[in-house]
């Protein structure tokens, strides 16, 4: 039996489309070879309608449906989304003896010119309706599709975890320079970010940025549709998750001060114990994140309070040594003095680690 390409089977498909599309929606038809010249035959693919003229104008018209998951670790989130793309092409306008009124004509995208938009940040989306475009008797064209999956994102997470980050979705034009193409300013961004699924953040739409995206500065560049999400992190998670555990180790670092010096084992012991369990702590947390070449907040409060609990062991190790040297009111002293100041350096801690 003979094989199908992909490309072939992908034609067959919006070919079958477009049959379904001229027999069940009233209004419908399927464009034939003439409808894709203009009337004195130029072709339509591959030129753009206003060559060597003014730049077309390209109105985007992007719904997100969902942010399902932000991956702090790969700097990754997953969109839903349905979009709508519209431009004017005259060379597709139907001639007036045959233009009927609300007429749509469905061409595929691999038949008539298309602005050729592509998202920079895509790492994996893939499309969920056919590649074609609806064309009305005036010329005016629509793309629409809807897309899933995953976009890159540098995520600065210095203030992690109170940390708002900034999602987008950058559009450029793969085929034309910002003097040919350019981004009607009614493009709009929409989507109900209370139902967005993915837990743990608070999410708002900002306006769309238009700018020019560029690899060189030499190079022309492309023009740059710019849709971005600020999504504000929950930290309650990781105040019960790290902060509250961090603190009960210190709060047990804190009460081997408590015990007379002249107890060694005991104290030694315990303050050995916290030394490892913040340890492990904040290497199990550390995991959890990229790795980058800074500090975040948590890693800022993991390595203040690691540095408080040496410091207290340091502190038991002499107290010890003191006594073993019959110097017991010294130590006594001395543990006096630390009972106090622990607490309020672990108070200095919090703010440091706020204020960073």
């Amino acid at each position: 039996m003979p094989r199908i390409s992909n490309s072939t089977a992908k034609k067959t498909l919006i070919a079958f489309f477009l049959y379904l599309s001229a027999m069940v929606i009233p209004g419908i038809v399927v464009a034939t070879e003439s409808d894709i010249a203009n009337g004195g035959g130029q072709p339509v693919l591959g030129e753009r309608p206003n060559a060597g003229g003014a730049a077309e104008s390209v109105l985007l018209e992007f719904a997100l449906l969902d942010i399902d998951d932000i991956d702090d670790k790969e700097q990754r989130f997953s969109i839903d989304a349905y979009f709508e793309i519209k431009w004017q092409d005259l060379r597709l306008a139907a001639e007036p003896d045959k233009a009927q009124a609300g007429q749509i004509r469905v061409f595929s995208v691999d038949e008539i010119w298309t602005p050729g938009l592509t998202i920079v940040n895509d790492r994996g989306l893939s499309v969920k309706l056919p590649e074609v475009v609806f064309v009305d008797r005036d010329g005016n064209a629509t793309l629409r599709q809807r897309i899933s999956g995953s976009l890159a994102s540098n995520l600065k997470l210095q203030k992690f975890p109170f940390d708002t980050q900034h999602l987008p979705i950058d559009i450029v034009s793969y085929r034309h320079t910002p003097s040919e193409l350019t981004y009607s300013t009614d493009t709009t961004f929409i989507g109900d970010t209370s139902k967005f699924s993915a837990g743990g953040w608070d999410f708002e739409l900002k306006q769309p940025e238009f700018s020019v995206f560029k690899l060189t500065q030499e190079k022309a560049g492309a023009s740059q549709l710019t849709l971005t999400v600020s999504a504000t992190r929950h930290f309650g998670f990781f105040i019960l998750t790290l902060a509250l555990p961090m603190t009960l180790i210190l709060f047990m670092a804190w009460t081997v001060h408590w015990l007379q010096p002249d107890i060694a084992p005991s104290r030694l012991g315990m303050s050995t114990a916290t030394v490892f369990s913040l340890i492990a702590l904040g290497v199990s947390f550390r995991l959890s994140l990229p790795q980058i070449d800074y500090l975040t907040q948590a890693d800022r409060f993991v390595m203040y309070s690691t540095i408080l609990v040496l410091i207290s062991l340091g502190i038991t190790v002499l107290a010890t040594r003191w006594v073993n040297e019959d110097r017991l009111n010294d130590a006594v002293r001395l543990t006096l003095l630390t009972r106090w100041a622990f607490p309020l350096v672990f108070a200095l801690i919090i703010v440091l680690t706020l204020r960073a």
